[in-house]
């Protein structure tokens, strides 16, 4: 009986785990964000920067989010504050080519185990930071 129990606890913990915060990450894009027009934060990129990086680039940040990860970076917003950067400084990063390759101590993004970019969204990204990141 106990032997019953303590299969079905362990099974249930797995299916908790499995079912946690980090929904969104996986092998598979849960939804891909399809811009129709020139990419703006207001148009598209705020959507799709929200679903994709701002789960683990947020402040205070998720209790998922990698050791290391920026905690002085919120990207559900795109205005920075303070010493608080939004995604108005996704720009810089996004035009040194954080998207295909690591970048001095910084990992490319996003990180082999978070949710992927589809390569419409990827050039959605670039699109928007050649233009200057508008809002």
């Amino acid at each position: 009986m106990f032997k019953i129990i303590g299969f079905l606890l362990i099974g249930c913990s797995f299916l908790l785990l499995a079912c946690s915060e980090a929904d969104t990450l996986g092998d598979e894009p849960p939804t891909e964000i399809v811009i129709e027009g020139t990419p703006s934060w207001r148009n598209g990129i705020g959507e799709l920067v929200e679903l994709k990086c701002a789960s683990c680039h947020q402040v205070p940040a998720a209790s998922y989010t990698p050791h290391g990860t920026p905690t002085t970076m919120d990207l559900r917003y795109f205005a920075s504050v303070g010493m608080i950067r939004g995604g108005d400084f996704l720009e810089v990063w996004i035009n040194a080519g954080i998207l295909e390759q690591k970048l001095g101590g910084i990992r490319k993004m996003p990180l082999e185990y978070a949710t992927p970019l589809t390569e419409r969204e990827i050039t959605h990204l670039k699109d928007w930071a050649n233009n200057g990141a508008p809002e």
